[in-house]
C-alpha cells in the first residue's frame, strides 16, 4: 500500500479531514484512470466532512454525493468492504445532514473509520 495512501486513511480515521484530502490528492495527481477516479472519490468525501465542519451543509451533500458515487463505481476489488462500508455511512450522514437543524457541524454526523 501507498504510503500517502496509507497516511490519509490514517488521518481520515483520526478525523484530520482536511490532512486526508491533501495526502490523497499527492497520489491522485500521478494517478490515472479508475485510481484516478477513486482517489478523487475518497478526496471529496474528505472534502465533505471538511465542509460539514465549516458548516457548509449544500457543498458538503454534494461532495458527499459526488464522491459517493465515484467510489462506488471505481473502487477496487480488494476494497469492497470497506469501500460498502464507507457508502453506507456517508449515505447516512447526508440523511443526517438533510434532517440536521443550522447551524450543521461534525457533531450531525459519524464519519466511518477506513479498514483497507
Amino acid at each position: 500500500m501507498d504510503e500517502r495512501f496509507r497516511r490519509g486513511t490514517e488521518e481520515f480515521n483520526t478525523g484530520q479531514f482536511y490532512e486526508a484530502h491533501e495526502s490523497w490528492e499527492e497520489m491522485w495527481l500521478e494517478a490515472d484512470g479508475n485510481e484516478k477516479l477513486f482517489l478523487q472519490g475518497l478526496i471529496q468525501i474528505a472534502a465533505g466532512y471538511v465542509k460539514t465542519d465549516m458548516g457548509g451543509r449544500s457543498g458538503a451533500l454534494k461532495l458527499f454525493e459526488r464522491g459517493a458515487v465515484k467510489v462506488e463505481q471505481f473502487g477496487p476489488a480488494e476494497y469492497a468492504a470497506t469501500t460498502r462500508a464507507l457508502l453506507a455511512a456517508v449515505s447516512a450522514d447526508v440523511q443526517r445532514l438533510q434532517s440536521a437543524a443550522d447551524p450543521i457541524s461534525l457533531a450531525d454526523v459519524r464519519p466511518p473509520r477506513l479498514e483497507w
